[in-house]
């Protein structure tokens, strides 16, 4: 069997699956505690099917440039890109949230002047991204993957539950912030959008 310490993740899983003891291996690599944000944006198929996927990827990807100083001033670390959806981590939760603060910001004043509609022409439809932000262990692999419970709560928020312009967060995300900023606010999600999500999450609003 090959040592452990030379097997990249995928085949540490490969091995952990015959080789419980393997677990052990990718923890101590991998695992950190951390704050997750996922991004998405709205009206991505309307857009493509209207626009082709060319227009709606690139746009996608020039909003995706206007939120990196946000998170870069944050610390945080892009992990990947999948179509429209971008996975971030940061070190804690309060930089995940001013990051997510400030990203929506940015991309509220590119619509600013953005007035059109999917398919009329001008290609001036406003964008808007839709946030999820967990906090806990995590497995991170930089520049390849993420996995772990708050993961896949933040991606289920940003990707399915959030509307445009929403920051959506975990119970576990707000317990680990603490107290929020100054003119920032949270709220439990109503019943029923708890139920379509599978689990309890807040909505976060930025009163500025």
């Amino acid at each position: 069997m090959a040592d452990p310490s030379f097997l990249t993740f995928d085949a540490l899983l490969r091995e952990a699956y015959l080789r419980p003891e393997v677990e052990d291996e990718i923890r101590r690599r991998y695992e950190t505690r951390a704050a997750i944000l996922v991004s998405d944006f709205t009206g991505m198929v309307k857009r493509t099917d209207a626009e082709g996927i060319v227009y709606a990827l690139s746009l996608a990807r020039h909003v995706d440039d206007l939120m990196a100083p946000a998170f870069a001033a944050e610390g945080g670390q892009i992990i990947k890109a999948v179509a429209d959806t971008l996975f971030v981590v940061f070190r804690d939760p309060g930089a995940a949230l001013r990051a997510a603060m400030d990203a929506q910001a940015r991309v509220h004043r590119f619509n600013h002047d953005r007035t059109g509609r999917y398919g009329d022409g001008t290609r001036s439809d406003p964008i808007h991204a839709c946030m999820g932000l967990g906090f806990g262990d995590s497995l991170v692999i930089p520049g390849q993957n993420l996995y772990g419970p708050e993961v896949n709560r933040a991606f289920v928020l940003g990707e399915d539950v959030a509307e445009g312009e929403e920051v959506l967060a975990t119970d576990a995300f707000l317990a680990a912030h603490g107290p929020l900023p100054e003119g920032v606010g949270s709220f439990i999600a109503p019943a029923e959008r708890r139920a379509a999500s599978g689990f309890s999450f807040h909505v976060v609003k930025d009163y500025r």
